[in-house]
């Protein structure tokens, strides 16, 4: 939706077919703080669904076209291991890989990690029952098998393999042995992408804090791996939301002892599971925990919100799949955070297509824009899709390196979708025009 100030912005340039000359920019200080390298990205629910192993039955494989149009950077792919890896010790199901292979290589076009997240809590099932890897030794040789086979299967894919969901029978030193095994299995293969580390008590972020460190001894000869802790906000950390959220500030403070912890140690996190339900105080608890990521680009790897899939139901507390057409507003919190600013653009009539950079910060965030949108039709959208934390921001748009001269307007710059931007509104046209945004905090304005 074109904001209303744009459209008048757009006629006025229609009937003229020229943007006055001179509009005045902006020269504050640029922020210290460079765009975010977090991954901002959602889990992705279906295969780790039901009970059987039929396709579109029993589970389902989930598309996650919709969020990759709406600009994520990472997707946490939830499988059950059985359907995987239907016998122990023998190959992985040739149809299941082909659906996790299909889901992985649109991720990678589209410039998105993939985190393979082997759904077991702790337990590898043997003869149908389930076998705790911790504390039955055919388990864990079988777990440590499937490790193998995953590496080796995705040893060329742009993935993180997640060692397990949610183990909670034992401490994170005794997870230890086992969880350094299976590293040294994936790096065997050749697998150097990132391994993520389950932390024990089902992931629970609270558990962490300097006074009460994770305590896992993790070996990586290639020291690429992070750990995983998992963030609910209703009473009991369950994220079942049978009970409200009782504060917004509830996720600030489950999570302030882990972001210290981490900056001490120079361990990253990935929050790998977190969400709330949509009513004010979900979504207000739900906004200060983006917040909180998003202002520790040091200390966060990644991030992936619960749930995606369209197999959870319109009642479901934290479905993020659209209902009826409509976005939730969880995953809106989560887009307004990662994507926090949208350009628009436009060429005189009859011009060729222009080539422009943004730049954030002095840092180039695109180097090679095509515009060809003309002001008499639709303007054309840029998002910035780069979390920016809290203060104010630098924006510039110059000529891409090498085009051969061309106009362009910079019509507008919406905050979240709904501020219009005053500032962003000049010509680039042999020269840079900037101008500049201000990220408030969660709770304020």
């Amino acid at each position: 939706m074109i904001p209303n100030r744009l459209r008048v912005v757009l006629a006025r340039i229609a009937l003229a077919s020229v943007l006055p000359l001179g509009w005045p920019g902006l020269d504050p200080a640029a922020a210290a703080a460079a765009p975010s390298p977090i991954l901002w990205g959602v889990a992705e629910s279906g295969l780790e669904l039901g009970h059987g192993m039929k396709a579109g039955t029993n589970y389902s494989i989930p598309d996650p076209t919709y969020y990759l149009r709406h600009d994520v950077r990472l997707i946490r792919l939830p499988f059950q291991i059985t359907r995987m890896q239907p016998e122990p010790q023998e190959p992985l199901d040739p149809a299941f890989i082909h659906a996790m292979k299909t889901i992985v290589h649109l991720d990678q076009a589209h410039g998105v990690v993939t985190v393979l997240d082997p759904h077991g809590y702790g337990f590898y099932n043997i003869d149908g029952q389930p076998s705790d890897i911790l504390t039955d030794p055919a388990a864990a040789a079988d777990y440590i098998d499937l490790m193998r086979r995953i590496a080796e299967t995705f040893a060329h894919d742009d993935v993180a393999i997640s060692l397990m969901n949610e183990p909670h029978t034992g401490s994170d030193i005794a997870y230890s042995a086992i969880w350094n095994q299976a590293i040294a299995a994936i790096r065997a293969t050749g697998f150097r992408g990132t391994i993520v580390v389950p932390h024990a008590h089902w992931s629970s972020a609270a558990d962490i804090s300097p006074e009460h460190p994770f305590t896992g001894q993790i070996t990586d000869p290639l020291h690429n791996w992070v750990l995983e802790v998992h963030l609910y906000l209703d009473p009991d950390s369950t994220g079942t939301y049978r009970q409200p959220v009782a504060s917004a500030d509830i996720g600030r403070e489950r999570l302030s002892g882990a972001i210290a912890w981490s900056r001490r140690s120079g361990i990253k996190l990935f929050l790998g599971e977190t969400g709330a339900p949509p009513d004010s105080m979900g979504m207000s608890a739900l906004h200060v925990v983006l917040s909180e990521v998003a202002a520790a680009p040091d200390v966060f790897w990644g991030i992936a919100l619960w749930g995606a899939g369209a197999w959870w139901k319109p009642n479901y507390p934290m479905r993020l799949d659209p209902i009826n057409g409509v976005a939730r507003p969880q995953f809106v919190a989560l887009q307004d955070t990662f994507v926090p600013e949208l350009l628009y653009f436009a060429t005189p009539v009859g011009q060729a297509p222009a080539q422009v950079a943004v730049v954030v910060d002095g840092r180039v965030v695109d180097s090679d824009i095509g515009i060809d949108a003309d002001v008499t039709g639709q303007p054309q959208s840029y998002p910035i899709a780069a979390a920016l934390a809290p203060g104010v921001h630098r924006i510039a748009i110059r000529p891409a390196q090498g085009a051969q001269g061309g106009t362009a307007y910079v019509l507008a710059s919406t905050w979240h979708g709904a501020a219009d931007s005053q500032d962003a509104f000049g010509i680039v046209a042999g020269h840079d025009y900037s101008f500049a945004i201000t990220v408030p905090r969660a709770g304020e304005p």
